[in-house]
């Protein structure tokens, strides 16, 4: 599960992520941005490497690259990924 409130969001250390934002807090098993500016990103992979979902952080809120929409806590089954989701 990722995790979204307001400016932050909170992602499982064992997805495979390359991420960009101010770097909140990290524990064990999760870390948590909290966007800046519009250079913030969260790109998935999925486990061949090709980007599953790119996740942008624009007009102060975290979107889905592909709709644009605002985006809520994301279940990973929808991409595929739920056997890495630890909760």
């Amino acid at each position: 599960m990722i995790k979204v409130k307001k400016k932050r969001i909170t992602f499982s250390k064992d997805l495979d992520v390359k991420f960009s934002g101010k770097q909140i807090k990290e524990t064990e098993k999760e870390i948590t941005l909290e966007g800046e500016d519009e250079e913030s990103y969260l790109k998935i992979y999925n486990p061949f490497h090709r980007v599953a979902k790119l996740i942008l952080y624009e007009d102060n809120t975290w979107v889905d690259a592909d709709s644009m929409n605002k985006i809520g806590d994301l279940d990973l089954s929808e991409l595929g990924l739920e056997k890495l989701d630890l909760k």
